[in-house]
């Protein structure tokens, strides 16, 4: 092979083989930007949409506290407060949907708020992704001492034989304790007088002196009052017994299957966020869940862990929507944020 033959065929491959070389170094080179960005890259901010102090509060702080460890940044709760809970949802849906902002959601923020308050300007839960599950509360029906039902049937027929002469505690309007009550009330047809309080707390407080007949209130705020006797429990709306109240009959047994399900709380990120991120706090969770330090710092608050699937958490979002979407409006609820 001549010379000129040889150079003519090395410039040939050389002009074949330089374009791949070029996209190799290329792609080499993406390599350690990409490497540089893991997630979390600063810490997490936990947006609980309640004031400082309350139970929902400590049981943020335990999950916090958990997860910071698991992700490799501190995990910070922020008290946004304010309408319902509203603002602070609104703060992380419109977050950058980067990993940094999550959001605390109780069942109230995401499948209550959308039907009760009017006029939001964002999308709930639409604006937000599902992370997944965390824990779950029980209600219980509970009624002042003197009063004779000592069923739910009985209070029905109470309730029905005598309209309006009945009346029933909540937390507030728009509360779960407030439409457990509806949904009795739409389940029955009976007219009980609905009295909201600021809190569950002071709401018990009127049921125990007797001045309102009962409260369709969550396990961890009655369960000293009812191992006293201040009040006596009719029904637990979970679907078995409830270990702290074994000899109380579900609402199913009591022939309201209807009132099955329970208060819950899960975690959100703004919508478009990494499905890779998503991933990865539902992993950590799961795992800070199953810690048996953890478990008994939030059983110890009343609260039982649970943990789920970003698609199954979704799911249950989407049925409760439906739920209490039902009982607003059959009873006219109505709220501005």
């Amino acid at each position: 092979m001549t010379r000129s033959r040889r150079h003519a065929l090395h410039a040939g491959l050389l002009a074949l083989v330089t374009p791949a070389l070029a996209s190799l170094a290329g792609g080499l080179a993406a390599l350690p930007a990409r490497a540089q960005a893991p997630w979390p890259q600063r810490p997490i901010r936990l947006v609980l949409p309640f004031a400082a102090g309350g139970g929902s509060d400590a049981l943020t702080r335990i999950l916090a506290e958990a997860l910071t460890p698991l992700l490799g940044q501190r995990v910070l709760v922020e008290n946004i407060t304010g309408a319902g809970g509203t603002i602070g949802t609104e703060r992380v849906a419109r977050a950058d949907p980067d990993g940094h902002v999550l959001l605390l959601a109780t069942n109230n923020l995401v499948t209550i708020n959308p039907a009760l308050y009017q006029g939001l300007t964002f999308d709930i839960p639409g604006g937000l992704a599902p992370v997944g599950l965390l824990w779950e509360t029980a209600h219980v029906v509970v009624a002042r001492p003197a009063l004779p039902a000592r069923s739910l049937a009985e209070l029905r027929d109470m309730a029905l034989a005598r309209p309006r002469s009945l009346s029933f505690a909540s937390g507030g309007t728009g509360t779960t304790t407030h439409l457990y009550g509806e949904l009795f009330r739409h389940l029955t047809g009976a007219d009980i007088t609905h009295v909201a309080y600021r809190g569950n707390g002071p709401a018990i407080a009127d049921v125990i002196a007797g001045h309102v007949d009962l409260m369709f209130d969550q396990i961890p705020n009655s369960a000293e009052h009812l191992r006293v006797g201040r009040v006596r429990a009719l029904a637990v709306t979970t679907p078995g017994r409830h270990p702290a109240l074994p000899e109380v009959p579900t609402a199913a047994e009591a022939g309201f299957p209807e009132m099955e399900g329970t208060s819950w709380a899960g975690m959100n990120a703004p919508r478009g966020t990494d499905p890779a991120i998503l991933r990865r706090l539902n992993t950590a969770a799961g795992e800070a869940l199953r810690d048996p330090a953890v478990v008994a710092r939030i059983e110890a608050l009343g609260a039982a862990p649970r943990s789920s699937t970003p698609e199954a958490y979704a799911a249950l979002v989407a049925s409760d929507l439906e739920r209490w979407t039902r009982v607003i409006r059959a009873a006219g609820i109505t709220a501005n944020p």
